[in-house]
């Protein structure tokens, strides 16, 4: 497998984990009661799920900028 397939495969991985932690947390903060306090579930989703989403985002930004620049010139 190319370098790049692989990069943009875990990219995606990761960035689809931290998307499902990030959006359990917005799930777990609606579903809290509005009594003002720290919802520490909600906190620890996000704590884990935020960096693995830009994580999974760096890691396909590089995959695509190798793929652009493995491309063959066009000719003339």
């Amino acid at each position: 497998m190319r370098s790049t397939r692989v990069l943009c495969l875990v990219g995606g991985i990761l960035l689809a984990v931290g998307g499902l932690l990030c959006g359990g947390a917005f799930l777990a903060d609606l579903a809290s009661d509005p009594d003002g306090g720290a919802d520490i579930g909600a906190g620890a989703l996000l704590f884990v799920g935020q960096p693995l989403a830009y994580t999974g985002v760096v890691l396909l930004v590089v995959a695509l900028v190798r793929s652009v620049r493995s491309a063959d010139p066009p000719r003339r």
